[in-house]
């Protein structure tokens, strides 16, 4: 008698445990489905629609550049660039003011591109502000305009001009036609040759350098690369000509030194 009194003292206890448990489930998955809902994003639950590649293949190009692109990778949404409100399942509440590049309130409008990639971005937005190109993007709708950020660099998946390409984009606007810097194609490549025998030599130097005197080095060698991107942004291309030929300079005497002590190591 008593073992079944114990038994079924046991089976209570399971059983008010078991309603214990079951508020707490209903919490926890409560949360989940809020956590679900957080996540939920309506530019991607529409234009992520395969349906568009028939109906509208523009869309469908958009979201499948976004998605592969580096700025998805660093978690930059439609709404960060655009506006709109990610949250809403109505697409007209979705796009609010207006989301594309002829919407004056979207954070693509021409002139509003420099500030929304400057969220990010804000060194190189700080150089570019004190640039003509800048001053010309200011200018109103019947002047001539100056180029953006992804007028150089693309929109979504966005690529970076290297010694290959920048005469190129430079040439679209200056050229001997519009008698506008036909030069400055030419200095541009020039400089973003300079640029890569600066990477060359920084890597040299970093593998061989010693350690005690690598860190104070390196501060100050990568203060002016860290400017040198301010810098370009400005294109001003004689202050930047000035300031990649002062840093190779000084990377190259480092390589000179550095090799005149491996000689000299050898010869002992």
């Amino acid at each position: 008698m008593g073992s079944k009194s114990g038994g079924s003292r046991s089976f209570e206890a399971k059983v008010l445990a078991g309603l214990r448990v079951v508020p707490i489930l209903l919490f926890v998955f409560a949360l989940a489905g809020t956590s679900l809902a957080a996540d939920r994003n309506s530019c991607v639950d529409c234009h992520s629609n395969p349906d568009f590649l028939v109906t509208n293949n523009k869309l469908y190009d958009y979201f499948q550049e976004w998605n592969a692109s580096v700025h998805k990778l660093e978690e930059v949404e439609c709404s960060d660039c655009h506006g709109g409100n990610p949250d809403a399942t109505d697409a007209k509440a979705a796009h609010g003011d207006g989301v594309g590049v002829s919407d004056e309130a979207s954070g693509i409008y021409y002139k509003n591109v420099s500030q929304t990639c400057g969220q990010c971005h804000d060194e190189i937005l700080e150089g570019f502000e004190k640039s003509k190109h800048f001053e010309h993007v200011k200018k109103q709708k019947d002047e001539l305009q100056g180029p953006t950020c992804v007028t150089c660099h693309g929109s979504i998946n966005v690529g970076i001009l290297d010694v290959t390409t920048v005469e190129a984009a430079c040439a679209r606007c200056h050229d001997e036609e519009h008698d506008n810097h036909p030069e400055n194609p030419e200095k541009a490549k020039a400089i973003l040759n300079r640029f890569l025998s600066i990477h060359r030599f920084y890597r040299y130097v970093s593998i061989r350098i010693d350690p005690s005197e690598a860190r104070s080095f390196f501060e100050d060698v990568d203060a002016r690369h860290r400017q040198l991107s301010i810098t370009w942004h400005t294109f001003d291309l004689e202050q930047i000509d000035k300031e990649t030929r002062a840093l190779l300079g000084l990377l190259k005497e480092k390589r000179d030194e550095l090799r005149k002590k491996s000689q000299q190591k050898k010869e002992r």
